[in-house]
């Protein structure tokens, strides 16, 4: 079942470089502090590097609110999406 986040939420955001591109990540949390979501962006809007970090952080948003626990996602994604994952301060 998927957990429903508020509205309104704070968010983290961090720049990093990933395999020659850069790319910035945000995140916001449960309350409970464990990361509920992300969001992902790179080059130009509508560029196909764009739109394939935010599929990704898409795909990754619904495991997170599906209770799939970041570690197991940073572990099976080595792409960016797990580099922008690995680089926030995880809460379990």
């Amino acid at each position: 079942m998927r957990q429903k986040l508020p509205n309104r939420r704070p968010n983290e955001i961090v720049d990093f470089e990933y395999d020659g591109q850069r790319y910035t990540a945000a995140i916001s949390r449960f309350p409970s502090g464990d990361v509920a979501e992300i969001f992902l962006t790179a080059g130009k809007y509508g560029a196909a590097v764009h739109l394939h970090a935010q599929d990704s952080a898409i795909l990754a948003s619904l495991a997170l609110q599906s209770d799939v626990p970041v570690e197991t996602i940073v572990h099976a994604i080595k792409g960016p999406i797990g580099q922008a994952l690995s680089l926030f301060e995880v809460r379990r």
